[in-house]
């Protein structure tokens, strides 16, 4: 390449950066993201912490530097981090396919990357997943590159590269194969040694954890400082029961086809249809050119695409759609390069030679409008999303002084990790997480922290009854905490539930709650900003229940309406509203909201046969469903349709076939006209519940009456 050609991809690349740079800067958050893991990995930086395994020690170290700045806070610095590797992610594919096959290639290849909703969303975020893909963006680079040159030096250094990017995350080791056969030097056998010598010096990044561990940060997560905990926390053993586990409730494979079904989706919204054939006719056109090349091109693919889908075995529900989408990534990088190859070769046949500068405009012009004409931008853009703040403030504005406040979920425990020993806000509130509090190296932090919390499970009713004997003081939960059903909340404040009475005197600080936003759950672009819309909708919901057990009409239609505003699906709210109704004796309203109710129950169950949810999950549904369809009979009992109420009864029945009250209520339909009928309904009430005390009242009765007849 000629000096000016040099010159002029440099140029194209810095232009590229500055592009994308500019596109994810104006697009992200003024704080934290609710995105999974964000508020753990901004502690894991902030304080050089252990997250959870495998800990991902290069993420750590690389976020700690950035924290070191002087500008913003440090969630915002962290996003700084992840739009500048997502920026360079977009400028290293501009540079490397400039200097393969042309920058006309290079101006096609880079945009569909940087407008690539995946990576345009992490690099918006306070997490990993951007940095992962510029180190695979400089990964497949030097592999194409080894593979022109046959550099045995260069292999030395891609192994180097290959064991110190692992710390960051580790599927990268799905892309190893590739890797080899893209890579791998004519005296391989020869530089074998030395070649694994070099990634054990890269995965030395590891050493991290036991070393800084040992120290006793707050964040201690296993504890890897302890070596069998070491190795439990590099197999991600020591992580506990997490989403990851979800897969294990399935056959392998099961749910391969409808994961495969998402990612061809996903594939058609990043690509389009221009995109996909410049991807299919570069990757034909690399087996033509050289097919070790093309062989290590699909096998990278293959690997993090296909194969990783086929291990992951996730439901295809919203959240763990949500959880796997990332990992996409790693194999929309290989398609990306693919789609240079097939752009340069169908220039090539075509014999056209634009002018460069044409060429350039034209892509950076579609690299800019597409996303808006596509309603992309309006998508991704996290500039005024302040949800996850607002959640911070209000939980622990809820929150008494000196309370203690039990959260469970990542999004809501970790960003309140983060307000507390990030941003120093309520230093005075004694934080639980749920899920952990049995954990050792939890327990641990906690006593070396000077908390005086005694800590144990927080599963069954049993478990919180021990908890506050033994940590006296109000107990409050956040909306996604699960609290058995045998305990009985004692109320809501503001934005926290009441576990214990105490600190319920206190004035509810319910008025200078803060919602800044569009709270409605179906307008939320992604699962887990939904999933807070969510939590706010479930708060409101327990207000109205109270209000209902109160016989607070007005109240009770006021936070119903509101929590129904924001998350229209929900059967429950609508089930809340038919009793509030009922209780009132407006009996037309109650059925209305009742018959909504078995609508949504329907909606929802359809629902969870598409996600392939568990057992439990839809057992559960079905039980609600049957209560509404029950309650909806009765409604329409009271308003003398009496055929239409036993079809609802039935319907009841065939949601929970034990459902002993819906035999019951279909005897009290035969009662004066078919005692014998009555016997049989009663008779199958107390098969379905043998307790079932008024079935066996009147299950006397009817007898008797037969025999009197």
């Amino acid at each position: 390449m000629t000096p000016a050609g040099a010159s002029a991809r440099r140029w194209l690349s810095a232009g590229l950066f500055a592009a994308a740079f500019s596109l994810y800067l104006c697009s992200r958050a003024p704080g934290l993201v609710p995105y999974r893991d964000t508020g753990e990995m901004a502690l894991a930086a902030h304080s050089l912490g252990v997250a959870h395994p495998p800990s991902y020690p290069l993420y750590a170290v690389a976020g700690r530097l950035f924290d070191a700045f002087a500008f913003g806070d440090s969630p915002s610095r962290l996003s700084l981090l992840s739009a500048l590797s997502a920026a360079a992610a977009v400028a290293g594919v501009g540079f490397a396919a400039a200097g393969i096959w042309g920058p006309a290639a290079a101006l096609f290849a880079a945009p569909l990357l940087a407008t690539n909703a995946t990576l345009w969303s992490v690099a918006t975020v306070q997490e990993m997943y951007a940095l992962t893909v510029l180190f695979a963006v400089l990964l497949f680079a030097l592999g194409m590159r080894l593979r022109e040159t046959g550099s045995t030096k260069g292999w030395y250094g891609a192994c180097l590269l290959f064991g110190l990017f692992l710390g960051n995350r580790t599927d990268l080791l799905l892309w190893a194969p590739g890797l080899i056969v893209l890579g791998l030097p004519r005296d391989w056998k020869r530089s074998l040694p030395l070649a694994a010598a070099f990634g054990l010096l890269g995965l030395a990044i590891y050493l991290y954890l036991p070393l800084r561990s040992a120290q006793g940060p707050w964040l201690d997560w296993n504890h890897p400082a302890a070596l069998s905990n070491f190795w439990g926390s590099l197999t991600r053993r020591g992580y506990g029961a997490t989403l990851d586990l979800l897969s294990k409730n399935y056959r392998m494979g099961e749910l391969f086809l409808p994961n495969l079904k998402v990612y061809a989706l996903h594939a058609w919204n990043s690509f389009g249809l221009l995109g996909l054939a410049a991807v299919l006719f570069g990757a034909g056109t690399a087996w033509k050119v050289d097919r070790r090349r093309a062989a290590g091109g699909l096998l990278l693919w293959g690997f993090s695409g296909p194969l990783f889908l086929f291990l992951a075995n996730m439901p295809p529900n919203p959240h763990a759609l949500a959880i796997v989408e990332p990992h996409y990534l790693l194999s929309d990088v290989v398609l990306v390069f693919f789609a240079a190859e097939g752009a340069a070769a169908a220039l090539a046949i075509s014999g056209l030679k634009p002018p460069a500068v044409v060429l350039g405009s034209l892509a950076v012009l579609a690299a800019v409008v597409q996303p808006v004409f596509a309603g992309r931008f309006v998508e991704m853009n996290r500039r005024w999303n302040l949800f996850l703040y607002d959640f911070q403030g209000n939980a622990l504005r809820s929150t008494p002084k000196d309370g203690i406040l039990i959260a469970k979920k990542d999004v809501q425990l970790f960003s309140l990790w983060s307000a507390q020993r990030v941003l120093g806000r309520r230093p005075d509130i004694r934080l639980v997480a749920q899920g952990i509090a049995h954990s050792p190296w939890y327990r641990a932090s906690q006593a070396r922290d000077g908390s005086p919390l005694q800590l144990g499970p927080l599963r069954s009713a049993e478990d919180f009854h021990r908890f506050f004997a033994a940590n006296p003081g109000p107990v409050f939960a956040t909306p996604d905490a699960e609290i058995p059903i045998e305990l009985e909340p004692l109320g809501v404040r503001g934005a926290a539930v009441a576990l214990s009475s105490a600190g319920l005197r206190e004035p509810d600080p319910s008025p200078f709650l803060v919602h800044r936003g569009d709270y409605r759950y179906e307008k939320r672009p992604d699962f887990f900003t939904a999933d807070l819309t969510a939590s706010l909708a479930s708060v409101r919901q327990r207000r109205g229940a109270a209000a209902v057990a109160a016989g607070d009409l007005p109240l009770a239609e006021r936070e119903l309406l509101a929590a129904w505003s924001m998350k229209r699906n929900s059967p429950q709210v609508a089930a809340f509203l038919g009793f509030a109704y009922f209780q009132a004796n407006d009996l037309k309203r109650a059925r209305d909201a009742y018959l909504l109710s078995t609508r949504l129950f329907d909606e929802t169950l359809a629902l969870a046969e598409e996600y392939r949810s568990l057992p439990d999950l839809k057992d559960n549904l079905r039980k609600g469903a049957a209560d509404a369809s029950l309650n909806l009979g009765v409604c329409l009992e009271k308003l003398g349709d009496r055929s239409e109420a036993e079809r609802l009864y039935r319907r009841a029945i065939a949601f929970n076939p034990r459902y002993a009250r819906a035999y019951f209520n279909i005897a009290v339909l035969y009662w004066k006209s078919n005692p014998a009928r009555a016997v049989i309904e009663l008779e199958a009430a107390l098969r379905a519940d043998a307790n079932f005390v008024d079935a066996q009242k009147y299950l006397a009765i009817a007898r008797a009456r037969m025999q009197a007849r």
